[in-house]
């Protein structure tokens, strides 16, 4: 809620500095709802502290229905303002073309006025009602600290913890190993995951064993839970509850553990503050050799921070220790009845509970609590099972605290993770676009990109073990990540009606629906579009999840899209679509927009270019799509178009795109022999991947091309791969296994004809062409940060010496270059560079043959070194 209010505040700030006022004669209505929503901001901390007063819980929604409606009503104000700025004309046509349209400034200032005042008045009845509902101001710094405090003890029998024998086993050679070597004599060891996993059961158990009990002298525990007090912490420690002076309790502290091995246990750890934690560890490192701190705790940050050993990151058990741990709950004396149905019904609610113990425990305590039968447990099993709230509550009273302790910011990013089905594999940076795509991003105050910031948001969010299976890129970036199956159901708790996920025929969306996704047809009808017009997400996943669907049976009807003008996030991912229609304009809130996997997608209308708040537009997999329209706006900060084989140039004004980050491929006219590079001289946003195809067309300028250094300034690009002619029949679809015959013939005559070969190069390539070639390549060196460089189809005889000035690079692939015949020699001193790769160079080759060849010296440093007489595609055949 604070983040919709922050956002209306934001613009309405924004407003009362520009000429909307001045223009509209709305100066006065800005001034009094920015008074109103700053008022009404000041208790959303109370009113959320007390949700479960059914007034207040009531009062809440009401209040964030007129925040959206106020949000939508700005925006359309801004995109209106920016739709006057940028329309061309002389001063005269435009004074014409205002007073004649539909948007003339009188009528459309008449419509705002009546539509600010509307929403204004709701605004004072809900400012109204805070006053009767006693509603206080607090601090926005205030942590909620209503919620009842968790508290954890030392003991537990060793027969209640199933399933964490080898995790036991790890934990105690970290305490008890006399070999290591630490810093102040204390060895942190951090305990990671999210709640419910049994970290707390986990440090019990160590804590209890007979060997640690005997090895260490004192033994502590204290449950920290969420604030980290060092006075209430010490005080624990030492058994002090006479609220002594800080400076007794400290002075005890130390003295207790002085000279002594103590082990410690730290409960429920939430402190992210470093100078907490060492003012701390300040107080116990006079504790003898060989002491140790167990930390458990859902943040990795938390780990990183406080560890001396690698982080223990503790994970859902396995199907069988969980079959094992819901037996002994769940029947009587843990014994298996002797009812195959039962069981196979028993095991299916297991496998339900993902590995989760205290979900195990809770849902298996509570089916023998209630010695159900055999239809019970069936109807139990797939029904109930799916509705079970009041039995989870425990379990979710866990999870919650996760979500309780994020900032308001991270709540709302957070929430939007439950639009995606289960076991879905989020990309990073995608999740990140939409984010940023619906204003979920707050300013940064040292001016870094909002998707900057994202990515902080993110990494946020897997610290605090809200995401997991995680997979990284060869740098070491994170790609994707998964939610725990319990994690999204608590994502689909928290949201309320403002989120949807639309599963089978259901169809209804609810009038407080403002975020939807389904993987099933819509029909937005007369019924529905009065509910439909408030959304700003609309998902449709298709065949991206769901597998490909009938050619006669699309899931998308466009009259839908009269309906939803104030859409933000728009995902048409492959539903067959062949072409947009027109009213695709009337969009004029939209800022990301996915029509990938559109296989039959052959263009798109010149009205995309009228959507003038658009940031990101994702084409990839669009296999028929042959061309984009001329003067996309310059807002565009995302274009995705990988493997779009028909699509021939880059639309006109692409190099005006200044805000461009992602530009995955930058297409030369294959068409013209004077290809022209200059329009990515501008775009030095651009980061990740850049894929430059048919760089032959750039011959006829190629001493331009030479001296321009077009890519020199693109710090921020991770991998470059450069592409000639050889790739055009490739990226229109030849038979890989024809490739491969040609490729293997071409190998044998080479073999058979090497004297010819190296005698002859103009069967190769023309003299000319190479040394064009070598001109053009010399003149698109990268900035020495990139990390991943390919050559593929480049006719020269050797490659430039910058090469040898990438000192980050990682990754080399040199592929079809025919008449290469020698490497840089300043490759011998890329001491990062760990891989190279070479494809079907005949005659570099031999020269790199291993330990006899001519340039192998160059390259034997290298960790991994490919070199094979067949292309990438032709061997995954081979292989």
């Amino acid at each position: 809620m604070e983040v919709i209010a922050q956002i209306v505040l934001q613009n309405l700030n924004s407003f009362a500095q520009e000429e909307f006022g001045i223009i509209w004669n709305l100066k006065d209505d800005v001034q009094q709802m920015k008074r109103t929503v700053s008022a009404i901001k000041a208790v959303l901390l109370d009113a959320e502290a007390k949700t479960n007063n059914l007034q207040i819980s009531n009062w809440l929604e009401e209040l964030k229905d007129v925040l959206y409606d106020a949000d939508d009503l700005l925006n359309d104000m801004s995109s209106e303002a920016l739709e006057r700025k940028v329309r061309g004309g002389s001063i005269l046509l435009r004074r014409v073309q205002i007073f004649f349209s539909q948007a003339n400034q009188i009528v459309y200032s008449y419509k705002l006025g009546h539509k600010m005042k509307a929403i204004q008045k709701r605004l004072d009845a809900i400012a109204k009602n805070k006053n009767t509902l006693q509603l206080t101001e607090l601090p926005m710094e205030t942590p909620i600290t209503c919620r009842e405090q968790r508290q954890t003890y030392s003991f537990v029998r060793e027969d209640d913890v199933i399933g964490r024998e080898e995790e036991k086993k790890l934990l105690k050679s970290y305490l008890l190993d006399t070999k290591v070597s630490v810093i102040d004599n204390v060895s942190v060891v951090p305990v990671v995951g999210f709640g419910g996993l049994g970290k707390t059961a986990l440090a019990q158990l160590v804590f209890n064993d007979n060997a640690v009990q005997r090895y260490f002298e004192p033994k502590m525990w204290v449950c920290v839970s969420d604030e980290f007090d060092i006075r209430k912490i010490a005080e624990k420690m030492i058994g002090n509850d006479k609220n002594s002076e800080i400076e007794q309790v400290q002075q005890d502290l130390r003295n207790k553990v002085r000279g002594k091995r103590f082990l410690l246990v730290l409960d429920d750890v939430w402190n992210e503050d470093r100078e907490l934690w060492f003012k701390f560890k300040s107080l116990v490192v006079e504790g003898g050799n060989g002491s140790a701190i167990i930390v458990t705790t859902r943040s990795r940050t938390v780990g990183k921070i406080m560890a001396t050993h690698p982080p223990l990151f503790l994970k859902g058990l396995d199907l069988e220790r969980s079959w094992k741990l819901f037996s002994r709950v769940a029947f009587d004396g843990g014994k298996e009845p002797n009812d195959w149905e039962l069981l196979a019904m028993g095991r299916n609610i297991v496998q339900k509970c993902a590995g989760i113990p205290l979900a195990i425990r809770t849902i298996g305590s509570l089916l023998y609590s209630r010695n159900l039968g055999r239809s019970d447990w069936l109807y139990f099993s797939e029904v109930e099972f799916s509705n079970i709230d009041q039995h989870r509550e425990k379990i979710f009273a866990i999870l919650k605290l996760s979500y309780d302790h994020l900032p308001s910011f991270l709540k709302k990013c957070f929430a939007y993770c439950s639009l995606f089905p289960k076991d879905f594999v989020f990309d990073k940076k995608t999740l990140i676009q939409l984010w940023v795509a619906e204003g979920f991003i707050q300013p940064s105050r040292d001016n870094r990109c909002e998707e900057d910031v994202g990515h902080e948001y993110f990494m946020n969010l897997l610290s605090k073990s809200l995401f997991q299976n995680v997979t990284s890129n060869d740098y070491g970036d994170i790609v994707t990540c998964k939610m725990h199956d319990l994690i999204h159901d608590l994502a689909q708790l928290v949201v309320g009606k403002e989120y949807a996920f639309v599963e089978g025929k259901k169809e209804n969306i609810g009038n407080k629906t403002r975020y939807l996704s389904s993987c099933t047809s819509l029909h937005f009808s007369k019924k529905t579009s009065s509910s439909s017009s408030k959304l700003r997400t609309v998902t449709l996943l298709g065949q991206t999840l769901y597998g490909s669907q009938n050619l006669g049976q699309p899931l998308l009807h466009f009259p839908f899209l009269s309906s939803i003008k104030r859409v933000r996030v728009l995902t048409l991912c492959g539903l067959h679509i062949i072409t947009l229609p027109n009213s695709i304009r009337e969009l004029k809130q939209l800022r990301y927009l996915d029509l990938s996997k559109n296989k039959f997608l052959v263009s798109l209308p010149p009205d995309v270019t009228r959507l003038l708040n658009l940031q990101t537009l994702k084409l990839s997999q669009c296999g028929k799509l042959k061309e984009l329209p001329s003067g996309i706006n310059k807002s565009l900060r995302h274009l995705e178009l990988n493997d779009c084989g028909k699509l021939t140039c880059m639309p006109c004004g692409l190099g005006k795109l200044t805000n461009l980050q992602t530009l995955t491929h930058f297409l030369l006219d294959c068409k013209s022999k004077n290809g022209d590079i200059s329009e990515l001289s501008g775009l030095n946003n651009l980061r990740g991947k850049l894929v430059i195809k048919w760089l032959d067309s750039l011959r006829e300028n190629a001493a331009v091309v030479e001296s321009a250094k077009t890519l020199l300034e693109k710090q921020l690009l991770q991998e470059l791969e450069l592409r000639w002619w050889l790739d055009v029949k490739n990226s229109f679809g030849d038979d890989p296994i024809q490739e491969r015959f040609e490729m293997e013939e071409e190998s044998r005559w080479f073999s058979e004809n090497e004297k010819i070969l190296l005698e002859d190069e103009n069967m190769l390539a023309s003299r000319n062409e190479m040394k064009k070639d070598e001109k053009i390549l010399q003149g698109l060196q990268p900035h020495h940060s990139i990390k991943k460089l390919v050559i593929d189809g480049y006719c020269g005889k050797s490659l430039p010496d910058w090469i040898g000035n990438l000192s980050s690079l990682l990754n080399l692939e040199i592929r079809n270059c025919n008449g290469l015949k020698s490497l840089p020699d300043g490759i011998r001193y890329l001491v990062s560079l760990q891989r190279i790769c070479i494809y079907n160079c005949p005659l570099l080759e031999r020269r790199c043959a291993r330990r006899y060849g001519e340039e192998w010296s160059k390259i034997a440093h290298i960790p991994k070194v490919v070199v094979s007489p067949f292309s990438p595609s032709a061997l995954r055949y081979i292989n």
